[in-house]
This record gives structure tokens, sequence and C-alpha cells, in this order.
């Protein structure tokens, strides 16, 4: 099933980047001899007008062949008006860059689609408050649930974050439910300095209270010492050793503290109260600032405090476009990050990495896969706007620069450069391919 969702994701999303070349080929005049997904023998199609499509056998790639793409290519006077090569710049530039461009697109179309059929958020619920912190000066305890920021409903702790990110250090009014009653608190956020997975410092304002979620087991990973241990989704961790567990976060700070500890979990499960010992599994992890420390892990996913949130279609599509554009800046500044070695290569994942997540995507759920398929569709049309030669960037460079200069680049100098690109691409290739199999040897499929 892994692979027959990989290929279903990867048909779609090449057939969409194709769909985007073939569409304005047609549209500003054209002629488009072939629309392939896949590339190799053909292995069903059908011609309809002055087009042939296709299904080739192998299915990681896809093709529109228009008349006059190729350098050489022999004209009958009377098709040159139709043929690639004869068109003006503007032309070429748009049939190539729209293929990229369409993958951007499908991505906000298949966010719309998430945020208008719901996404789990989290419960507006205080969870562990940070000593000392503006949160547990004003007052706020575990449990408290957020009704109200300054008179505006909160649905989420999205909502929380975000008003917070908007005050700008301002006091807020917070409307809380606790033990049956509602009280009012009022707290000023404190700007934090923090670092992101990039290795960016950016700005935060915040109280000192996280969203609480319950130490309830959500998902226990394959081979993971919870697994063998007998843990099992349900699962309530009450204590560890001693100590009282009341949040998720309660129970990870003792995990990670304890690498290769025995640990005594006490634990509910369908009204039966188990005592089970763990040892967490090493790991040595990264921060963002580069700083490496060895923390403890049983391989367990929380069940969360979420619930389906739906947006209206006017939200919907806001949040769809927004998150699109975020994740296609998250993208680019990766890709930075590893030219600039900040993020390490090892990182990078090919095709056996895109399967097995699929594979997993999908047996997760539905809104899983859709939004991986979003992020590989956006991957899909950042890489390929690239200026490497031989990808639709390269293409749109040599476009810029005859633009530019007024005529072509002479045909010795664009097949070098495609040789250039092409030994630059297969490079890459094998060493996402030589990632993918170190993680399939060590068993660590998800960097």
């Amino acid at each position: 099933m892994t692979f027959l969702y990989a290929i279903v994701l990867l048909g779609i999303l090449i057939f969409v980047h194709e769909l985007g070349h073939f569409i304005f080929a047609k549209a500003l005049g054209v002629k488009v001899l072939k629309f392939s997904l896949g590339f190799g023998p053909r292995l069903v199609g059908k011609t309809l007008g002055e087009t042939e499509y296709c299904i080739s056998a192998f299915p990681l790639g896809g093709y529109v062949k228009m008349l006059g793409e190729e350098q050489g290519e022999e004209l009958e006077e009377a098709d040159k008006r139709r043929a690639y090569s004869e068109q003006p710049v503007w032309k070429r530039f748009s049939i190539v860059f729209f293929g990229p461009i369409f993958n951007l697109l499908f991505a906000a179309v298949v966010f719309v689609g998430i945020f208008f059929a719901g996404v789990p958020v989290s419960n507006p619920d205080i969870g562990p408050v940070t000593k000392g912190s503006p949160a547990a000066v004003a007052g706020f305890k575990t449990g408290d649930r957020v009704l109200a920021i300054d008179g505006d409903k909160v649905l989420s702790w999205d909502d929380v974050e975000r008003t917070l990110d908007e005050s700008r250090g301002r006091e807020l009014l917070f409307s809380v439910k606790r033990d049956g009653n509602t009280i009012n608190v009022r707290v000023a956020p404190e700007k934090k300095v923090v670092t992101d997975i990039l290795g960016d410092r950016k700005e935060e304002w915040e109280i000192g209270a996280a969203p609480l979620i319950y130490p309830v087991v959500g998902e226990v990973m394959n081979g993971t010492p919870a697994e063998k241990a007998g843990l099992k989704k349900g699962d309530r961790i009450t204590s560890i050793g001693q100590t009282a567990v009341d949040t998720w976060q309660d129970m990870t700070s003792l995990i990670h503290a304890s690498p290769g500890v025995p640990l005594q979990f006490h634990m509910k499960r369908d009204g039966h109260v188990m005592d089970v010992t763990i040892v967490p599994e090493k790991k040595t992890v990264k921060s963002p600032t580069g700083e490496e420390k060895d923390i403890g892990l049983i391989g367990i996913a929380p069940e969360g405090n979420d619930f389906i949130r739906r947006y209206g279609p006017a939200r919907a599509i806001s949040l769809g476009f927004q998150r699109t554009w975020d994740v296609s800046v998250l993208t680019v500044l990766s890709i930075v990050k590893l030219i600039q070695r900040i993020i390490p290569a090892e990182t990078i994942g090919g095709p056996i990495m895109i399967f097995e997540m699929a594979g997993r995507q999908a047996s997760i759920g539905a809104l899983n896969f859709f939004t991986f398929m979003a992020i590989i569709s956006i991957n899909l049309g950042i890489l390929n706007l690239l200026p490497i030669p031989i990808l639709d960037g390269g293409h749109l460079m040599f476009l810029t620069i005859e633009a530019i200069r007024k005529r072509p680049l002479s045909e010795k100098v664009v097949m070098v450069a495609q040789r250039v690109g092409l030994a630059l691409l297969i490079s890459l290739m094998v060493f996402a391919l030589y990632n993918d199999i170190v993680r399939l040897i060590t068993g660590k499929m998800f960097p």
C-alpha cells in the first residue's frame, strides 16, 4: 500500500505540474504533440486532436512535448507560427513558469480544502505555568480554560497565541473558567528572543504558559522502548516513580532527564491500574544554536487535547493561501540554510523517504496525507524554480538572459550548461538516495 500511496501522490503532483505547462502552451497558441504522465515506453494512450495523451512506464516524472521545443528541430514553414521556438520570450517564459506555479496553486487549493473540512486544534486550556512568569504572577493555574481575551471570544490555543503576538506587551484581560466559575485575570505578555528551527533569532510575546496536553498515549512507535514495554494507545500515565504526572510536559521532562535510567511508570488502562518499567533510549539532539545534548526517549506521541475546527469559505481561502506562503518561505529558507550548512545535509531525503512518508501519513489519516501532498507540491514547485540548467528555473534563466541580450545563447553554451545541471541533479539524487539507505539500515527513517 505504501508504494500505491506514493504513486498516487507523485502522479497527481506531476500531472498538476505538467498541466500548468500544457494549459499555457495551448492558451498561447503553441502546438502540443504529447502530454505524458511518466517517462519511458507508453503503456496506454489516446490521441485527441493534435495531442497524444499517454501514461508511460516509469511514473516518477512526466513531460509535455511541444512542436519546436528541441534544439535543431526541423520545422515546416506552415508550422513555424505554432512552434515553441518561434514564440516571443514572454510566451516561452509563461509556458515554463506556470508549471511550478501550478504546484504552488494546487497546494493552496489543498490547504483551503483542509481548513474548510476542519483541522485539529488545541483547546484553549492552560497547561504547565512557568515559575516567576507573567502567568504565574497573575495567578493562572493548570486546567484554566480561556474563554475570551479583551472581550474577544477564544476558541482554540491558536487564538491565544495570535492575540499574544499582536499585543506587543500590552496588558490583556483574560476571562477564564476555573472549577465551574468564570474569573478575570490581567496579564502583560513579555518579550522573548527565541531561536527557530532554522537557527534564526526572532521575537515572541508570551506569558509563560503552555497549552494543556494530558499524559495520554496517542501513538506508540515501532521498535521503541515503549512498544517493548507494552504501552498502548489510550494509556494514561499517572506518575513516574514517586512523581505525579498531570500533563504531558511533566512526563516528558522526567523522560528526557533520564537517558538509560530505568523508570517505573504507573498508568491506567481501561479502568485498571498498571505498572511497567521502561528504560529511555539515549539520543543526542542538536538545538537550533548547534548545541548537542543527550536526552531520553521512549517512542510515544500524545493523544492531544484537540477538537476539529472548521472554517467558513472566506476564512479557509485566507488561511489556505497564507499557509502556502508560509511553507514556501520556509522551503526557500531551508534551501539557503542547507547551502550555508546550518541545516545538516543528512536531512535531505530522496524517493525512498517520500514513499515511506506517503504511506505513513496515509495510514494516520486523510488529513495527514493531503497535508503531506501539499507540502511536497510546494517543494516541487520551489525546487523547479531554482536556476539550475535542466530544471524549469534553468530555462527561465536562459530566457531572461535572452530577453536582456535580445538574442538567445548559443546552442553549445546551453548544451554545456545543461550537462552541468544534469550532473548536479544526478549527484543530488544519489546523495539523497544514500541518505535514504542509511536511514533504512539504521532504522531511523525520519530525521
